[in-house]
């Protein structure tokens, strides 16, 4: 069983092995997320880039992030129940998580594909870029549920500590969304509907091959006959669904400020999805290091280890600030560099650029915010933290948007709205984190 005990051993030199493989899977998956940038921006024209990195884009990342969230429901149980050593419940965890939430996500992909017209009108897309829009959203959430299964099952096995096989994995499937993105959008001239369908293809040769996977990481442990259990199904949702409605907010604040940028010039609508490319980078490194928080939150709350989980909380926090310092610092300094990797546009790259001043240093404000919002998950509160977001991260958000700009109506003005809600968050997060951690430690024996 190729798994990781986070239990025992040196924190920082865990923390890094388990981090490690994760950012760089993520980099794997980003890459080809800007591949299909780069061939849709550059191969196919502007108009296709816009329509694919803007309304488009936001309600697939809103279902994703929810996905994304909702998982959380079984990695918690999952890391919980390894570090008690107990697989049974375990796999009831894992069995009972995946038909649930893949029957939700084929649900919320029929209804997406419904009403992809009214949501793409509601959001203000442009005219001339409203069939690619059309096109490339109606073609992505067709495979959706392939992307909830991979995410689940990536973060199962990151629970269970193994960070290394889902990252190999990655890498394969990368290379044939890379291989297929150029055969699907310009050998056969299908346009973003082939950037989407590659993309889809890819994350169903992962799903499968993670199942395999975990199938053969479980083999030797108890015996487990699929049943429906109400008791995990309850537990699971009550724990995942909250989580994804959190991870949702944020996403549900972005289409709102999508749909201000919308308002502006298409050579701006351009220079903001220039910018979110890059912006997704960035926000890989402390994603990707918060995925550590909950193993280790997890197992050792699990075994008994208060000491040991408030030590690696405080080693994660050290890390992520010098992490994110020096990423800012280099992507700050190479902004036109990086930008002008998505387009020919002078314009195009000027606006992102004067966005990317304004938005990037959200990063280093929201660190407490990221890494308190996900531990206080790890001791099992999830309706706590997604009220929080509900009215501090997207009431913010929408009021920026409809109170605040309209007083000052630049693309600038928009993007102030990100770092200030990240650093009112943050402080909100870290009360909220020391609170819910006294909690823990008075009912610890």
């Amino acid at each position: 069983m190729k798994t990781q005990d986070m239990t025992q051993g040196v924190i920082y030199k865990q923390v890094l092995l388990f981090f490690i493989p994760i950012v760089a899977g993520s980099f794997f998956q980003h890459f080809y997320s800007i591949v299909d940038a780069i061939v849709v921006g550059r191969g196919l024209g502007y108009l296709e880039f816009a329509a694919v990195s803007g309304s488009a884009s936001k309600l697939i990342v809103l279902i994703t992030n929810f996905f994304l969230g909702v998982s959380v429901g079984i990695t918690v149980y999952a890391s919980r129940y390894f570090g008690k050593k107990d697989f049974l419940t375990l796999k009831g965890v894992i069995a009972n998580g995946l038909v649930l939430f893949g029957t939700m996500g084929l649900v919320l992909s029929g209804l997406c594909i419904v009403f992809a017209v009214p949501y793409l009108n509601m959001m203000g897309t442009p005219e001339d870029t409203m069939a690619y829009a059309q096109a490339y959203m109606n073609t992505y959430m067709a495979g959706m549920v392939f992307c909830v299964i991979y995410n689940t099952l990536a973060g199962v096995l990151r629970a269970l500590g193994d960070a290394k096989r889902p990252l190999y994995v990655l890498a394969f499937c990368s290379v044939l969304n890379i291989v297929l993105d150029v055969l699907f959008a310009l050998v056969l001239s299908w346009g973003v509907m082939g950037v989407a369908l590659a993309t889809v293809i890819s994350q169903a040769v992962s799903a499968v091959i993670l199942a395999k996977i975990l199938k053969d990481t479980l083999k030797g442990t108890a015996t487990y006959r699929f049943h429906l259990d109400g008791t995990l199904l309850k537990e699971v949702a009550a724990m995942g669904i909250p989580s994804g409605v959190q991870s949702m907010m944020f996403s549900l604040s972005n289409m709102a400020v999508q749909s201000a940028v919308n308002t502006f010039h298409t050579v701006t609508v351009a220079g903001w999805g220039a910018y979110l490319k890059i912006d997704s980078i960035a926000d890989v490194f402390l994603t990707s290091l918060s995925s550590a928080v909950t193993p280790f939150i997890g197992q050792n709350l699990g075994a008994g280890k208060i000491g040991r989980m408030k030590e690696a909380m405080r080693q994660i926090m050290i890390i992520s600030y010098i992490m994110m310092a020096v990423v800012t610092a280099v992507f700050l300094l190479f902004s036109h560099q990086l930008l002008s990797l998505f387009t020919t546009e002078a314009d195009v790259v000027a606006v992102g650029v004067q966005v990317m001043w304004v938005i990037l240093p959200m990063y280093l404000l929201g660190i407490p915010q990221r890494m308190y919002s996900t531990a206080i998950r790890g001791f099992g509160k999830s309706m706590g933290p997604m009220w929080l977001s509900l009215i501090g991260v997207v009431g913010l958000r929408f009021v920026w948007v409809y109170v605040i700009l309209p007083l000052n109506p630049t693309i600038l003005m928009l993007g102030l709205c990100y770092p200030v809600c990240s650093l009112l968050m943050s402080v909100v997060f870290t009360v909220y984190y020391k609170k819910e951690l006294k909690l823990v430690e008075q009912l610890q024996p």
